[in-house]
């Protein structure tokens, strides 16, 4: 701009000048309303919109963003000695694990702890939802609400299935994944959209006539494992609701096939093995995490998530890959990553 304005006026302005100050502050107007208009474009696509403006392109097709999921799990609350009467251990009682960055867990339900014994388990769920709340065995033992008679309380079971809130990429997946396989009200993109709009359920595959004209199987994949009991409940209850005349549909959690991984790895030099390793298994666990029911575990998959970790030079399977059927989902079995220096 300043050139332009030297070529047209045959003047060179000062920095400091009236004219060179008003030239910078346009300049700086004219770049902000460039980058707002391009921002503005990227908004406009569901390949590139982000945050709000892609959920409202979602919303368009139906589609809407995952909240974020609480871990749930079972507390038992225990005495030292049996007691003579029965204890309640009210809805809503809070205990909270130990150590550095404690999570708070509440009760779902009231519990009861009957006369002549020395526990009881309760439901219970973590108190904000997210994957902070995924717990393992015998971490939450702090009673943070007093109930009488109680002395201590743990968990039996890990808490689990929490989850945060669905991430753009995945909304972009289903709303692209619609966009190429539009649902018409019965066709098997319908039953995928409708069952993957639960939370828990990341995937679903889908059986026309699995078992003759008018039946359909609907099978529920979660994050690298079936999905849970309660969301498959959840999605049989309203695909029972919205189903068409006359047809069967069957709802049911996807059957797991363990796919044992043997990979050796070259790490880059001066890094340490033990981190590699570490690094690497967490690499293939997550690819596992993202598999759909239906789709193989290849091998290629496994090696562009090694490769992106930026720990290694070179890496190599000497097991194969895996396809599954439309009602399986692969997940992880034995894993053994061997680092070579």
């Amino acid at each position: 701009m300043r050139a332009r304005f030297e070529e047209l006026s045959g003047y060179s302005p000062d920095e400091a000048s009236d004219v060179g100050i008003r030239i910078r502050v346009l300049a700086q107007e004219i770049y902000s309303v460039c980058a707002a208009i391009e921002w503005l474009r990227r908004q406009t696509f569901a390949q590139t919109a982000t945050g709000a403006e892609l959920e409202k392109r979602a919303l368009e097709r139906g589609l809407t963003r995952k909240p974020a999921v609480a871990a749930s799990g079972v507390l038992q609350f225990e005495v030292e000695e049996a007691l003579w009467f029965d204890a309640k251990i009210p809805a809503g009682t809070v205990c909270r694990s130990s150590g550095v960055g404690a999570v708070r867990y509440v009760t779902a339900e009231e519990g009861v702890l009957p006369h002549g014994e020395t526990s009881v388990q309760v439901p219970a769920k973590a108190e904000t939802p997210g994957a902070a709340g995924n717990a393992g065995i015998d971490t939450v033992d702090v009673l943070v609400t007093p109930v009488a008679s109680v002395t201590s309380v743990w968990n039996p079971v890990p808490f689990a299935g929490g989850e945060e809130a669905e991430a753009d990429e995945p909304l972009r997946a289903r709303l692209l994944a619609e966009y190429a396989a539009p649902a018409n009200g019965t066709n098997a993109q319908w039953y995928r959209n409708a069952a993957t709009a639960f939370d828990s359920v990341h995937s679903a595959g889908v059986l026309p006539r699995e078992n003759g004209a008018g039946t359909v199987g609907v099978y529920l994949g979660g994050a690298g494992a079936p999905a849970p009991d309660a969301a498959v409940r959840q999605v049989r209850a309203a695909l029972q609701a919205k189903r068409e005349i006359n047809v069967d549909v069957k709802v049911e959690p996807a059957e797991a096939v363990p796919v044992d991984v043997t990979a050796s790895v070259r790490a880059k030099e001066g890094l340490d093995a033990d981190e590699v390793r570490i690094e690497c298994r967490l690499a293939v666990q997550d690819y596992f995490a993202k598999l759909g029911v239906g789709e193989p575990a290849a091998v290629s998959g496994m090696t562009v998530r090694l490769m992106a970790t930026g720990l290694i030079e070179d890496c190599a399977f000497s097991t194969p890959g895996k396809t599954v059927e439309n009602n399986q989902l692969a997940v992880p079995g034995a894993l053994d990553v061997a680092v070579e220096a």
